[in-house]
């Protein structure tokens, strides 16, 4: 009859590879001579590691002469007298054996305990640690098993040093012994805490009773056939995501009483220090306690009269364990067992109670043990899958001979769609990879089929997904086995490095899928509408109805490793107020890569749950932050239409660049399309701006495809003029890569206050305050202003000249003077051409250059100009108030059936709405309400791009290098100039 034991310890041994090669083959050579199987893991740590076994032997003497050879010699020396024990220290009788309380132990035994002693010595001096002992006979966790089968508990003897005894990927690394040691209960202990937890759950009727919570630390497989009541599952597959469903639920674990279990006690010891440490920031009132010596013992007490159903999961070929085969005392022989026995598991296909996982029932996809029942087997021709691929269950088999063509192609079309889905994200790398090589396994059995040249025995045998043997019949399943080792081994050594290539933005996968999902977006909800759509003739503003949308983002680089919550608080202006995040979160209207954040149905669902996560949860790169909210846009003023003149640009330019593709592409399209762009919309959707963009009005107005506009530069949204762009991605990076060479050449027209100078005399007094950084140069009617310009407000994105700013250049010249508004029209110029300093263009650059002459642009109230018209700001925001509300009127959202958001959805969004709260200066700035800050006078109206030849060097260029000159300008000018001559402006050159 078998007889195994578990057993741990947490101590410093050593992190010297060499050192620890000693101690691995001492205790290599002691269990192999003691004819043991199992599984011993020797931590490599100067701190909190230690040793971590489950051995087994068919004789007893066997092991317990381990236990013995583990207790050390000290102990036994000690406690030779014990009838309990076994004395190694005795010599031995005539004939070879030692008589110990009615126990033999053989000579070969005791050589083997006392030569590990020896080297274990050698390896303790050599290293400078205390030796490793086991502190108790009682640590060790017995059962014997009724072996009928005559099958070995386990396959092989593996001694692995590991950097943890207990893998958690280093999340628990720094949990230090002293931490370990802390809030032990007893079996007895535990057992009256889980009465009370009974007796007051049949009071409440709530899982949680006087704010004491069950945590199981094992993984969901363990848990599926056995724990006890009211236990949490934190649904894990593996230790290493326990640290993080922790740290996902910080705040529903705050203020409770903690009481946590495992197998054998050892993942709750670092699983209790590690909530300790986690929560003592946010709260001090939290206890964390956990069974001493995990179920394994308490069973050994209790057996089926306690709280424990079902089975105890163990690490060997038995998987599961009855409370019957659990008795009080293995180490002197009694064999008391319990009659009663509960199911808890469930059959995953059928739902029937069954809880034996078996060796032909694992997941055909990752080979995890998974809980089928024989009826079910039956019928599924020995391919199974778990919990976490039942989306694949009709379309991945490992033995696909058994399909038709029919059948094939099904499995195929169904596996392209759920690539399709997770098309985009890091995060879907590892599920892409398995999906593509089941299709590309499909693509070759449909072909063979097609040629003739599939095999036609549908019987054909399958090969071990575990070992890759043909003939193997499930026997080298479990997680002991070394064979499944060599295999992977193997396959690393021969598969070749693949050297990837990183495709061109506009080409990349994820920015397809985006696109896509935008054009979708913008059809389902009629978003694409011409500018006098939604615009009210007598005001000129324009404000679409809202509707209830999904708005998504991707986690930022500065986001990793933070909280969701404290992301949306610091990073979303309208999340700030907490009661509102809290209400949000409660009616799962925010979601991360899909799923609702709702702490209090994440603890019950577990780290693996599908169903909810915790607000705590810390947020990972490639995630995606998903927020249904009702979508109101600030009201824009806006023409009957926008101004639109299409360029061509020249063969010779296209030959030069753009030649192969122009000749492969039938309708290439070599257009530039120079826009007249209104104060107060932006150039493209940012924001709260969606339809009120200028990109998706012009495409409306034009005729052209959603999201077929590409921007080739940026133009605020508070300034009017040109602003061009491409519908042909190619033609749009060339017109890029001319402004990033510094070849265009751009002139603008601002309006100031006061008589800006028009001769030296009126530049050397309006340049006199110039000190510091600034440099200045001034002719008979321009003004040149070298000044560096650096971030002066993140928040408000507002810059000022800074001697740790970028170089900026910018050149001025006075065009008139209006005194009947004592304002100056002024042309200005980034010098940025290539007949000029060729510098980059710095954002805000005009502005800023423009206030520290002391002439700030009219109504730019970020850089101090003047506010024209001031008093009629407060009737312009109740313009803006009377359109939102009429816009609200035409809302139809919930007959929007075609979005798949449900109407319970649509109600909660548009209960937590600011704007259908009346509180729209929450929403919204004064600025998007149209009060002041919305338009200055600063309008784009000429850019002159150069191209050169393509091998040109950009720092060498002369008069004669450029092959062609696009001049893009446009012919309407704002109000504000009509005091000056506009045939003056149209022709003016600086």
């Amino acid at each position: 009859m078998p007889h195994v034991i578990l057993f741990y310890k947490y101590a410093p041994l050593s992190s010297d590879t060499d050192n620890m090669a000693m101690y691995q083959k001492a205790m290599h050579d002691l269990c192999e001579a003691l004819h043991l199987t199992g599984r011993v893991l020797v931590g490599m740590s100067d701190n909190a590691e230690g040793i971590n076994g489950t051995l087994a032997g068919e004789e007893k003497q066997d092991v317990l002469a381990y236990t013995y050879a583990m207790l050390g010699q000290d102990w036994c020396s000690k406690n030779q007298h014990m009838t309990e024990n076994i004395d190694i220290g005795i010599p031995p009788s005539q004939d070879g054996v030692i008589e110990i309380a009615g126990i033999s132990i053989s000579r070969i035994r005791k050589d083997a305990v006392q030569e590990f002693w020896a080297n274990a010595a050698a390896f303790y001096e050599k290293a400078g640690i205390q030796p490793l002992t086991i502190d108790s006979p009682d640590d060790f966790k017995w059962s014997s098993v009724d072996n009928s089968n005559d099958q070995a508990l386990f396959p092989d003897l593996q001694i692995k040093l590991v950097k943890e005894i207990i893998g958690t990927g280093g999340a628990l690394s720094n949990i230090s012994i002293e931490d370990t040691s802390k809030g032990y209960l007893t079996p007895q202990q535990w057992h009256d805490e889980m009465k009370k937890m009974k007796e007051g759950q049949a009071l409440s009727g709530s899982s949680i009773t006087n704010g004491t919570l069950l945590i199981d630390c094992r993984n969901h497989k363990e848990f599926e056939i056995g724990h006890f009541s009211s236990a949490i599952d934190p649904n894990t597959k593996t230790f290493e995501q326990f640290p993080r469903w922790i740290q996902q639920n910080k705040t529903a674990l705050k203020d409770k009483k903690i009481l946590m279990y495992c197998t054998g006690g050892i993942r709750c010891e670092k699983a209790s220090a590690f909530i300790r440490k986690e929560l003592e920031t946010v709260s001090k009132h939290t206890t964390v306690q956990h069974l001493q010596g995990g179920i394994h013992k308490y069973l050994d007490q209790f057996g089926d009269e306690g709280y424990f159903h079902g089975k105890n999961f163990v690490f060997d070929r038995r998987v599961g364990v009855d409370a019957k085969d659990h008795v009080s005392d293995k180490a002197n022989g009694s064999n008391e067992r319990s009659s009663n026995r509960q199911l808890v598991g469930k059959c995953l296909y059928c739902e029937t109670t069954y809880d034996a996982f078996t060796a032909d029932a694992v997941c055909t996809v990752c080979r995890e043990m998974t809980l089928v029942c024989i009826e079910c087997k039956s019928g599924l021709n020995g391919e199974f899958h778990c919990s976490d691929h039942q989306q694949l269950r009709t379309c991945y088999f490992t033995n696909l001979t058994r399909f038709s063509q029919q059948e094939l192609t099904s499995q195929l079309q169904e596996l392209e769609t759920l690539l399709e889905s997770i098309a985009v994200g890091k995060r879907y790398k590892a599920k892409r990879r398995t999906l593509q090589k089941q299709i590309s396994r499909v693509s070759i059995a449909l072909s063979q089929i097609r040629t003739g040249s599939n095999t036609s025995n549908r019987d054909i045998a399958v090969i071990c997904r575990s070992c890759g043997d043909m003939t193997c019949d499930g026997g080298c399943w479990g997680v002991h086995g070394l064979k499944r080792k060599h295999v992977l081994e193997k396959e690393a050594g021969e598969r070749p490095k693949k050297k990837t290539v990183r495709a061109s933005a506009n080409k990349r996968s994820s920015k397809i899928a985006q696109r896509e999902k935008d054009v979708l977006e913008i059809h389902t909800f009629g978003l694409s509408k011409p500018c006098h759509a939604h615009r009210c003739k007598d005001s000129s503003l324009r404000c679409p109805p809202p509707f209830v949308r999904e708005l998504g983002s991707l986690v930022k680089g500065k986001w990793v490793g933070k909280s969701v919550q404290s992301v949306l608080q610091s990073e979303f202006h309208e999340l700030t107020e907490t009661d509102r995040l809290e209400y949000l979160f409660k009616k799962s209207l925010i979601k991360v890569n899909g799923i609702p954040v709702n702490s209090e149905a994440a603890l019950l669902k577990g780290v693996h749950a599908s169903k909810a996560l915790s607000q705590d949860i810390c947020l990972k790169n490639m995630d995606i932050i998903t927020r249904l909210t009702h979508w109101h846009e600030p009201p824009v003023k806006v023409p009957e239409k926008i101004e639109v003149k299409r360029i061509e640009l020249p063969k010779a330019i296209v030959d030069e660049y753009l030649h192969a593709a122009a000749e492969s592409t039938m309708d290439f399209d070599a257009s530039i399309y120079c826009i007249g762009k209104p104060t107060t919309i932006p150039v493209h959707p940012t924001g709260p701006y969606l339809q009120n963009s200028m990109t998706l009005m012009v495409e409306a107005q034009e005729g052209l495809p959603p999201r077929s506009l590409l921007p080739c530069h940026r133009l605020d949204r508070c300034s009017s003029g040109l602003s061009i762009c491409c519908t042909n991605p190619a033609i749009a990076r060339l017109v890029q890569i001319q402004m990033d060479k510094k070849m265009v050449d751009k002139l603008y027209l601002a309006r100031v206050k006061g008589l800006f100078p028009t001769s030296i005399e009126e530049t050397k007094k309006a340049t006199n305050h110039f000190q510091g950084v600034s440099k200045w140069y001034m002719s008979e009617k321009t003004i040149e202003i070298d000044a560096p310009i650096a971030v002066d407000d993140v928040m408000k994105g507002s810059r000022s000249v800074h001697q740790s700013g970028k170089e900026a250049r910018s050149k001025f010249k006075s065009l008139g003077y209006d005194s009947d508004s004592d304002t100056s029209l002024v042309l200005c110029s980034p010098l940025t051409g290539y007949l000029t300093q060729r510098l980059c263009s710095r954002q805000h650059q005009l502005r800023v250059h423009l206030r520290l002459m002391g002439f700030s642009i009219c109504n730019d109230t970020l850089y101090g100009g003047a506010v024209c018209n001031a008093t009629i700001g407060e009737e312009r925001k109740q313009k803006s108030l009377t359109a939102l509300l009429n816009a609200a009127e035409h809302d139809t959202s919930v007959e929007n059936v075609d979005t798949g958001i449900t109407k319970e959805a649509i109600c909660a969004a548009k209960e937590t709405c600011l704007v259908c709260q009346g509180k729209v200066g929450d929403a919204f700035s004064s600025s998007q309400l149209l009060v002041s800050g919305h338009s200055i006078n600063l309008h784009a109206f000429n850019y002159r791009i150069s191209f050169t030849t393509k091998k040109q060097q950009q720092d060498h260029i002369m008069e004669k290098d450029i092959i062609g000159v696009v001049e893009c300008k446009i012919d309407h000018f704002p109000a504000w100039t009509e005091p000056f001559h506009h045939d003056s402006i149209r022709n003016a050159t600086i």
